[in-house]
């Protein structure tokens, strides 16, 4: 399970790191579950951004709400950021269990990012390595299985909907070019739907509504969608099931 945050475009890092510490820390929006008690995400945190067409990326097993290294990213001058705090919900709290993983195929450098448990016991190509022991680490895989690092709406849909014991498999997935986000869950509606921000001058997924952006206009993804971002023109499509 995760709190996370996709920026594309024109933004201040400073203000999506205040957000996504709001969220990891349980200050921010209510949902199944936190209803009863304080839910928060400090089993680690990532985060992935461009400079000169280069991933830049840290992990960290520490709280984010704890860790002083997140301070030296509220510079970072880029127009590309994600951002993802874990609470686990398999393999243990160390760094290798850390989001994003990685995976290059074809000149294509991936990362990915997930919110969610898959239970089922996913296949993936020989050819990946896992570092860690989480199941998202492996749905990685698996999605990337026999893409030869080509990725569309279509083949994404056709491998998620194989998978039939998991709470959600929520995602970020991106090549930095292009990015697949999902809206894919079995349970706690609330808690699983992204939100996606479409502006003139770019795009923001996130788990939440960020407190920073909250006058915007917003508009919660229904269960199933895949959105596309094309990271040039901030290009943005959302694909419903019935679509597959």
């Amino acid at each position: 399970m995760c709190r996370m945050i996709f920026a594309l475009g024109q933004f201040d890092a400073d203000l999506l790191i205040n957000d996504f510490i709001a969220m990891a820390s349980d200050q921010n929006e209510k949902h199944e579950k936190n209803i009863y008690k304080v839910f928060k995400h400090g089993d680690g945190w990532g985060i992935a951004y461009l400079q000169n067409d280069s991933f830049q990326i840290f992990r960290s097993p520490k709280p984010v709400y704890e860790d002083p290294q997140l301070e030296q990213f509220r510079d970072v001058k880029t127009n590309f950021l994600i951002l993802h705090a874990r609470k686990a919900s398999k393999g243990e709290v160390v760094l290798e269990n850390v989001h994003p993983f990685e995976a290059k195929l074809n000149s294509n450098h991936y990362l990915f990012f997930h919110n969610g448990t898959i239970r089922d016991n996913i296949q993936f190509d020989k050819c990946f390595q896992p570092i860690g022991a989480t199941d998202s680490e492996r749905l990685f895989y698996y999605l990337m299985t026999g893409s030869k690092g080509q990725i569309d709406e279509n083949r994404l849909s056709s491998k998620l909907l194989k998978i039939k014991d998991y709470t959600a498999a929520n995602f970020i997935l991106t090549n930095g070019k292009i990015t697949f986000t999902t809206s894919w869950y079995s349970e706690n509606p609330n808690y699983y739907t992204l939100k996606v921000l479409k502006k003139s001058d770019g795009v923001i997924v996130a788990s939440e509504v960020l407190p920073h952006y909250s006058k915007e206009n917003w508009k919660k993804l229904d269960n199933y969608d895949i959105v596309k971002v094309i990271s040039s023109n901030f290009d943005l499509k959302i694909s419903k099931r019935n679509e597959y």
